[in-house]
Parts: structure tokens; C-alpha cells; sequence
């Protein structure tokens, strides 16, 4: 949709994107583009936004951190690109999702308007038994050991693409972000904000974060895309585009 105003059309707003954590787009893969996967979305939210896209640290050309970063590491990062583009609107995919929430509860700002699509604020594991065992060698065996262990069972085992595909640092990095639980900084987040998952999303279902969508300080947004996996933006793109544009206000920054 365009807006006109003395027979002029008016600028897009600009949204900045944030994508998630994919091993595919490790720098180290030869990537360039970490939305390359998503540009039919792009280019579908480009009818109606200026759309910037950025690649994280560690991935699509980006050099790896020089030690291992966590979360808020990424938030000083996008604050900073935040602040060199001024945006109207923030999308953050799956671990996007949760840099921009995290940035949303630490910036308080109310202005930019928010979009998490499958953000990863709290994820479903089915192996909760092996979380237990884990938690129990770090006991009992020494720190240099359980780290083999843990480097021999994710790369040989269970062949974890995320961890084997990584580079030392961002395995490190990967470790410090995927087990995050940001269930809290939802709930206490003032700003409201607009969530949106793919009903059959068994990654990062929406299940886990209804109640506390619920009883938080603030009304969010939640929106289910019926049908829907965590990959929404492809399989049911013109429908997320669509809540995007529908869910944008009028005012904030242009």
C-alpha cells in the first residue's frame, strides 16, 4: 500500500530485518545473504516497506566474534544499526526474534514498531532426560572432558548441523543462545508488541509462550497462522505479510 499526499507518493516506512540462526549462513558456508532462503518474503514485504536486512556477526560475510558472544552481545549490535537507520518497524525471525525482544525490554523504546516472527523466546526440547545427564557430568567429570564429550556427541552422535557446520567461537556462541528462556522478558515487557507463529510450529510452538502472552504488563499481540510451520515466511508468505501490514501503525518514525 502506498500513501499520497499532494499527488505525491509518499516514502515506504523502513523495517529493519533481523534473521535467525541458521547453519546454513555461517560465514564459513560462503554465504552472502542470510534472507537469500526468504527473498520471495522480502520481496513481497517490499511492496510495502523499505526493506533493510543486515547479516549478524558469524554469519553470510560477517566476521565470527573474536570470542564467543550471547545475546546481549547481538543486542549492543543491532542496537547500533538501529540507531544508523532509525527505522518505523523491527521484524526479528526465530533467534532474531529473541535479539529484538531482548533489545525491546532493555531499550524500552516505543517508538519502532515490532514484529517477532517465530522468535525463539523459549524452545521445545524432547530430550529432557539427556538435559539431566548432562547437568550430572559436569559434576562429577572434569571441565575439559565434559567439553570433548559434549563436542564428540553433537558433531558424531547426533550430527547437530548448527554445532558441526560452526566454527570453535560460534559453537561457543551457539551454546550460550540455545538453551535461553526469555518467557520473563515477555511477560515484564512494557512496549507491546506483535508476535506471529505457524500453528504446527514444533520448534518454537506458540504454546509455550500463550500463557504468558496472557498475563503480561502489557496487551500483545499474537497471531497463529493456520498451518503454519516455523518456516511461515515461506510456506504461507503472503498471509505473514499481510498481519505485518495490517499490524503497522500509522505513526513512529519514517
Amino acid at each position: 500500500r502506498r500513501f499520497f499526499r499532494k499527488g505525491k507518493a509518499m516514502p515506504k516506512p523502513k523495517i529493519l530485518l533481523i534473521h535467525g540462526w541458521d547453519y546454513a549462513n555461517y560465514t564459513s558456508s560462503g554465504c552472502a545473504d542470510a534472507w537469500s532462503r526468504r527473498s520471495k518474503f522480502v520481496s513481497e514485504l517490499s511492496q510495502h516497506f523499505e526493506v533493510v536486512k543486515i547479516n549478524l556477526p558469524g554469519f553470510c560475510g560477517q566476521a565470527d566474534p573474536q570470542v564467543a558472544w550471547t545475546l546481549i552481545d547481538y543486542v549492543d549490535y543491532v542496537d547500533k544499526v538501529i540507531e544508523k537507520e532509525m527505522p518505523a518497524a523491527i521484524l526479528g525471525y526465530s533467534f532474531g526474534g529473541a535479539i529484538v525482544l531482548r533489545w525491546k525490554k532493555w531499550s524500552g523504546n516505543t517508538d519502532i514498531e515490532t514484529f517477532l516472527v517465530s522468535p525463539a523466546i523459549v524452545r521445545r526440547y524432547e530430550k529432557a532426560n539427556l538435559s539431566i545427564l548432562q547437568k550430572f557430568l559436569k559434576v562429577i567429570l572434569p571441565k575439559k572432558l565434559v567439553s570433548l564429550l559434549r563436542d564428540f556427541y553433537l558433531t558424531k552422535m547426533v550430527k547437530n548441523p548448527y554445532y558441526s557446520e560452526a566454527t570453535e567461537v560460534m559453537r561457543e556462541t551457539y551454546r550460550n543462545i540455545v538453551a535461553l528462556d526469555l518467557r520473563e522478558d515477555l511477560r515484564d515487557l512494557r512496549p507491546p508488541i506483535t508476535l506471529i507463529y505457524g500453528e504446527r510450529d514444533t520448534a518454537t510452538p506458540s504454546a509455550l509462550i500463550r500463557g504468558i502472552v496472557g498475563h503480561a504488563m502489557t496487551k500483545h499481540k499474537l497471531e497463529v497462522i493456520a498451518g503454519g510451520g516455523h518456516d511461515i515466511a515461506n510456506s504461507h508468505t503472503k498471509e505473514l505479510v499481510d498481519r505485518i501490514v495490517s499490524g503497522k501503525k500509522n505513526g513512529g518514525r519514517k
